[in-house]
């Protein structure tokens, strides 16, 4: 259940704009030779399109496809790809530069920061949101031999417990404030952390016992269970099922200046859904396969996942999700002034590839 609740001591707690060269040295990008199909020796007389993507991340396996199966080629555009690690909130400040056109986003107080500090990203679709009977982008895990002795097996069970919610004011951190609200379980009541930046280091945690829950993105939440290190538990849709986690993210220029280079990228990328969601939350056999050949990971371990995200078949965003985000981090003292949260959506290319059904 959505409260916009903080303590006392939080909402004294002030919080600058967000340093976007700290961001900019964290950011790790590398060029990648993924998109054999985009890479054609034709694709010089196409229009190329700066994407960066996190392979790791289960969110993003329609876009992987699209790749895969040559549809951004098919559309009429190159795709150039550059991967990075950790969270999408680094790639906020190469967007802001223009140094990549398109990146997937997710909705925390750096998205918002950035319009108010003079950058124009535009949000230009919904690519994953909760959904019954399919599974959750990230997941609250906790440390198995406290599952197991029965210590923690409901939100109010970690009051007083060590917790990380991963880097502050991303989705994972959401997600893990979000569920100690929903049982009257404010953050200063437990010892938060935000030390983990990537996956693989809150797996480690778990490992090392240095923390006793913490929110996993897939499909490094299925790692740690396989591994015996924790139980998956609580996701969106249980706690949040309104929310909307990730989005893909254009420039300010290449969203003023290349609109029909949007439409025709955004035209693949559903196409590429409509593939995925045919499973119904299934693997398939050629998904795993996918999966396996960008993730790195075992098609044994994805296939523990027990299915897949819902990618939204419209890329609709919805605008009254991103404000009550707003208003939960505002409240947080993380954003320090909020703003009409239309101002961050563009809904042109979308409504062209859709066929003006949006």
């Amino acid at each position: 259940m959505f409260t916009g609740r903080s303590t006392p001591a939080e909402r004294n707690r002030h919080v600058g704009p967000i340093a976007f060269a700290l961001l900019v040295t964290t950011a790790v990008a590398t060029v990648s030779a993924c998109g054999t199909a985009d890479s054609a020796p034709e694709s010089g007389s196409r229009p190329t399109v700066k994407l960066a993507l996190n392979p790791a991340q289960l969110q993003y396996l329609p876009i992987m496809l699209a790749i895969d199966r040559g549809y951004f080629r098919d559309a009429g555009v190159n795709v150039e790809l550059t991967t990075y690690q950790g969270s999408a909130n680094n790639q906020i400040p190469l967007l802001a530069r223009g140094d990549i056109d398109l990146s997937p986003a997710v909705s925390g107080p750096s998205l918002f920061n950035q319009y108010e500090q003079g950058f124009r990203i535009k949000l230009l679709a919904n690519l994953t949101a909760p959904r019954k009977g399919y599974r959750d982008g990230s997941v609250l895990v906790v440390r198995k031999d406290r599952w197991d002795t029965g210590e923690i097996r409901s939100p109010k069970d970690l009051e007083g417990r060590r917790v990380d919610g991963s880097a502050e004011g991303n989705p994972a951190d959401f997600l893990m404030r979000q569920t100690l609200l929903s049982a009257g379980v404010e953050p200063a009541d437990v010892k938060l952390e935000h030390r983990a930046r990537t996956p693989v280091d809150s797996v480690e945690f778990l490992r090392n016992r240095t923390v006793e829950a913490t929110v996993i993105s897939e499909p490094a939440a299925t790692l740690a269970e396989v591994e015996g290190l924790g139980v998956r538990w609580l996701g969106y849709n249980s706690v949040v099922p309104w929310y909307q986690e990730t989005f893909l993210a254009a420039s300010e220029k290449f969203a003023a200046e290349r609109p029909d280079d949007a439409r025709k990228v955004l035209g693949a990328y559903l196409r590429a859904v409509k593939d995925v969601n045919a499973s119904h939350g299934s693997w398939t056999p050629e998904l795993l396969a996918l999966a396996a050949k960008w993730t790195k990971q075992k098609q044994e371990t994805l296939n523990a996942v027990g299915g897949l995200m819902y990618y939204t078949p419209d890329g609709a965003v919805d605008e009254k999700g991103l404000a009550k985000v707003q208003d939960f981090w505002s409240e947080e003292k993380l954003v320090p002034r909020e703003i009409p949260v239309g101002e961050l959506v563009d809904t042109r290319a979308l409504s062209t590839a859709t066929g003006g059904s949006r």
